[in-house]
């Protein structure tokens, strides 16, 4: 009993204790972030789910060949929390996106942010950059407004 008590307890702090780690996997091996790329087509097929929203669009390239590109974004939960209903566009729309380019070459694209035809401009890529400065801009914003609780 006095064994099974002090194992439990051990276990107990461990997990207290024990520094969350985030199971979400690096895009570097993938995409090149130190690079940007931006491709402008016609969306074919909307993937609104999980681990990454997926936009797969075609691209008439330099030689005037076609060629379909998959645009891969964040995942559902997150495009939800910045307010993505799934309806922001259909196949036949025509989009811009820039981001991270693939490694290998191959027509992908990890999208930092999604020009629509009426010039609107989604984030929702995987690192949040447009998202991220608008909240800093917006607390930044609050806090000068901000009135100290003894009013001066």
């Amino acid at each position: 009993m006095k064994t099974s008590s002090l194992f439990a307890v051990a276990a107990v702090t461990a997990l207290v204790v024990t520094p969350r780690v985030d199971a979400h996997h690096n895009s570097a091996p993938i995409y090149d972030v130190s690079q940007s790329v931006t491709v402008t087509g016609i969306v074919t097929e909307i993937r609104f789910l999980n681990p990454h929203a997926r936009v797969l669009l075609d691209v008439v390239d330099s030689d005037g060949a076609t060629r379909n590109w998959l645009a891969e974004g964040a995942n559902i939960i997150a495009l939800r929390l910045q307010g993505w209903t799934g309806d922001e566009m259909k196949p036949g729309d025509r989009i811009t996106v820039k981001g991270a380019p693939s490694r290998d070459g191959t027509p992908r694209v990890e999208w930092s942010e999604i020009t629509l035809a009426d010039g609107r401009i989604l984030g929702g890529g995987n690192n949040f950059p447009k998202e991220r400065d608008e909240l800093f801009d917006r607390l930044e914003r609050q806090r000068s407004q901000e009135v100290p609780a003894d009013g001066q």
